[in-house]
């Protein structure tokens, strides 16, 4: 798998993955074979959430499901790409960590995207602050039918949280919508393609990161292990991510 960063094995001591988290949002794992492995490796760093999707042991199997993908809100059961967002957006709280490791990849195509909110923000912060602005406004994005919010959201200490999603669900009001291809631009320049292999994965901070995928074909079925969830008492993660220019609180 080709990254920025060395690949860390199951043995990866939640010391590290902490700092890796709080640097970059994302860990990249390798050696990661089967389901069994894969509830190992969640239980030292995932508290697993009963997600609607997941099985009793918090693990949600990811595979093309045929007409099943055709209902709103079940997309990533079949083969078409997926617009890069956070997960569980229409919930009041989502899960603060996403691990996904690829238990088969697909023939062709498949490939995992995700994408730094972080340097969105400072991108766009940079070209135009009024898009962030908007970004911002309280009440400006519908996740869900009665869940409102806003694409970034300034924490109580000064951090920034990222919520997103791309699809018929969300509604964007005009002033968003206005600057919505600006941010969509962003994005695009912002995304990295992993071509995941059996065994690989990674472990991203959802307040910060965007994940999808491409979209794939072939009769080799595409099969993707995923634990959501909030940390362990091992993980230590701050309230979301500090734009750039700025440090984290002094503890966190």
């Amino acid at each position: 798998m080709t990254s920025r960063s060395e690949s860390l094995s199951t043995k990866a001591d939640p010391a590290t993955v902490s700092a890796l988290l709080k640097r970059d949002g994302l860990v990249l794992l390798e050696g990661v074979h089967g389901r069994a492995h894969v509830i190992d490796l969640a239980r030292r760093m995932v508290t697993p959430w009963q997600h609607r999707d997941a099985e009793s042991d918090g693990v949600t199997v990811i595979s093309d499901r045929g007409a099943h993908a055709e209902r709103p809100g079940f997309a990533g059961f079949g083969t078409g790409g997926l617009s890069p967002h956070t997960e569980s957006s229409a919930l009041a709280i989502p899960p603060r960590m996403l691990l996904l490791v690829c238990g088969a990849p697909a023939a062709r195509g498949g490939e995992s995207v995700i994408v730094d909110g972080a340097a969105v923000y400072a991108d766009l912060l940079a070209e135009d602050p009024v898009v962030i602005d908007r970004l911002r406004q309280p009440r400006s994005v519908r996740f869900a039918p009665g869940r409102w919010g806003s694409v970034f959201t300034t924490t109580a200490d000064g951090c920034v949280s990222l919520r997103l999603r791309l699809d018929d669900l969300a509604y964007f009001t005009e002033p968003v919508q206005a600057v919505l291809p600006k941010l969509i631009d962003a994005i695009r320049r912002h995304q990295r393609i992993l071509p995941l292999k059996t065994g690989e994965g990674y472990l991203l901070d959802n307040r910060r990161m965007l994940h999808g995928r491409n979209s794939f074909t072939g009769q080799s079925a595409r099969v993707m292990f995923r634990v959501l969830g909030d940390p362990t008492d091992a993980i230590t993660l701050p309230t979301g991510f500090m734009p750039r220019g700025t440090t984290l609180p002094v503890g966190v």
